[in-house]
């Protein structure tokens, strides 16, 4: 009896242990896709210093009104990118102990853009909107087996700064196998009649290459004479 509450005790342990392993292989595999992110957006925006310390070394001044906004535009959107995922890196670092990581995210996005909301700091630059969207779009997202960090990422990478509607980033990915998706958008009648001839045309010449090049087949009470023709005496 001993040994068999003993090896009860043993495997319920090891139960534990593959349990604990798993949540921590799945926290693991979290911050190494957040940090990898991070670290891209960090590149991108040295990029931008790099290019707006050049601009001023340029004697040509007609365009740099135009050309510095853009670049201006661009670093705060990638600032505002690199400060989200500092934090959410945080946030999945010190909270996230397993499970489901949508789940996860639809209620720390929220918490995090009740903090910016009401924080004098953090109002105006209006990252607690594109917090509060993205959990809207996690918690309408049809998918359940999407990888939602890559979702996240589609969202991100539309603009931080200046976030679309979430129904409307939804609406952009129509066709999806799980880690990636592709944009489609329904086509007039005149268009589509156009791509439906230009795919029956198509469908024809393979046909017809296949036909030409295809060998000829038997043809059945016919014979065929492999050998020479002999000449007539």
């Amino acid at each position: 009896m001993n040994a068999i509450c003993k090896s009860l005790v043993l495997c319920a342990a090891l139960m534990a242990t593959g349990v604990a392993m798993a949540k921590e292989d799945g926290k693991s595999d979290s911050l190494k896709y957040l940090q990898e992110l991070r670290n891209k957006e960090s590149k991108r925006l040295r990029e931008i210093n790099d290019k707006l310390s050049k601009k001023m070394d340029e004697a040509n001044t007609a365009s740099l009104d135009d050309e510095m906004g853009t670049l201006k535009d661009q670093q705060k959107e990638h600032q505002l990118r690199q400060e989200f995922l500092d934090r959410l890196i945080f946030q999945v670092d010190t909270k996230f102990a397993g499970g489901d990581m949508r789940i996860f995210l639809e209620h720390t996005l929220i918490d995090m853009a009740k903090v910016d909301a009401v924080s004098t700091a953090n109002s105006e630059n209006g990252l607690w909107k594109f917090l509060k969207y993205s959990s809207d779009a996690i918690k309408r997202l049809p998918e359940q087996k999407e990888n939602i960090l890559a979702f996240l990422e589609g969202y991100m990478n539309r603009s931080v700064a200046n976030p679309i509607p979430p129904q409307d980033y939804l609406a952009t990915r129509n066709y999806t196998n799980g880690s990636a998706s592709d944009s489609g958008r329904p086509l007039g009648r005149e268009e589509a009649g156009t791509v439906a001839d230009r795919r029956l045309q198509e469908m024809q010449a393979v046909r017809e290459t296949v036909r030409a090049t295809a060998p000829a087949a038997d043809v059945p009470g016919s014979v065929q004479s492999s050998a020479p023709e002999q000449i007539k005496q």
